[in-house]
């Protein structure tokens, strides 16, 4: 009954611990990478925020509020254009009191602390919901943008009617059909006596929040993929420096294996203060050579005498036969027999 031997494929033991320190190593990695994400994309997110609010209080602790009424009041009954129809072709304009450039450029002074926000007051409007824009930094932008002063205008997507009578944080991104995508915080102006007259908000684009954290994703992959890179490449050099002595080791077994017990293995046995598993193994590999050596020249010595010996006995045997062999002892007695015939002759 005879048995195949299955047939097996080498696999390197180095390239076994890569594999095995990067399947533990990956998902750590990945999971540490996506942590690393969402927890700085939430500091800058939160830093975002943080300085809308501080805008939009540094903003109102700053603002002429009487001078913002008074605005309103001048405007209203003296300009045709404030307040608006609702189906007037101009909803709303830039008026050239000296009030409503102070007051726009007083938001453009605080909206210079934080460049990336836009700022605009607004006033309770007429139909439910509505506000009546005041001033916005976008007069100050080319082409001009924002609410224009004594605009009416109705969302039914952001919460600023809100901002008139509580402060908002909708820091949740939201779609304004006309004027984009935006996080926002909202806050009621308030006169001497802390009733509400009016309400400040300030945005910051969606779009640049998303691209703050792209940037964070980009380079966060960038440094992750690389740093990864770097790790896996210093893991299999490690390994290559783990498994170089064993390698060794395999190829001194082989020459053993071959006859070859005249090898020099100080090199692979050097050891340093601090013994492993390895350099053990390389002691072992020493002594064991050691005395493979003295046995084989003890059996080489012995093999030589037995040899000696079976020369000797089949000499021996080789001899016997030929003396037992009849051919032999007829060769003896015909001797005998001439010995003592020449014998007779020399006494004659």
């Amino acid at each position: 009954m005879t048995t195949e031997k299955k047939k097996t494929r080498f696999f390197s033991l180095k390239i076994k611990i890569w594999l095995a320190f990067n399947f533990v190593f990956t998902p750590v990695f990945v999971l540490s990478y996506i942590w690393f994400y969402q927890y700085t994309s939430k500091s800058v997110f939160d830093t975002i925020t943080l300085d809308l609010t501080e805008t939009v209080d540094g903003a109102i602790n700053g603002m002429d509020v009487e001078g913002f009424l008074q605005l309103f009041q001048e405007e209203s009954t003296s300009d045709p254009r404030c307040i608006p129809e609702l189906d007037a072709e101009e909803n709303g304009y830039y008026p050239e009191n000296s009030l409503y450039w102070e007051h726009v450029e007083w938001l453009r002074t605080v909206q210079s602390v934080a460049p990336t926000t836009r700022m605009y007051t607004y006033i309770d409007g007429i139909e439910e919901g509505e506000i009546i824009a005041i001033g916005s930094t976008g007069v100050f932008r080319d082409p001009r943008g924002g609410f224009r002063f004594c605009q009416r205008y109705t969302s039914t997507s952001s919460r600023i009617y809100d901002g008139l009578t509580e402060r908002v944080d909708a820091w949740e991104e939201y779609d304004d059909q006309e004027f984009g995508n935006w996080i926002t915080t909202y806050m009621p102006i308030t006169d001497a006596n802390g009733d509400p007259v009016g309400a400040i908000g300030v945005d910051i684009s969606a779009d640049y929040v998303g691209e703050v954290r792209g940037g964070i994703l980009r380079s966060g992959a960038i440094a992750f993929i690389g740093s990864y890179l770097l790790i896996t490449i210093l893991i299999f050099v490690t390994s290559n420096i783990i498994t170089k002595p064993l390698l060794n080791l395999t190829g001194v077994a082989e020459q053993i294996g071959e006859g070859n017990y005249d090898l020099d293995i100080s090199d692979q046995t050097k050891h340093s203060d601090f013994m492993d598993e390895i350099d053990k193994l390389s002691s072992v590999f020493e002594i064991m050579l050691s005395k493979v050596r003295k046995r084989e020249q003890t059996l080489r010595k012995r093999v030589s005498q037995l040899e000696i010996m079976i020369d000797n006995t089949k000499r021996e045997e080789e001899v016997k036969q030929i003396v037992d062999s009849d051919f032999f002892q007829d060769l003896q007695s015909k001797a005998k027999d001439m010995r003592q015939q020449f014998k007779g002759d020399d006494k004659k």
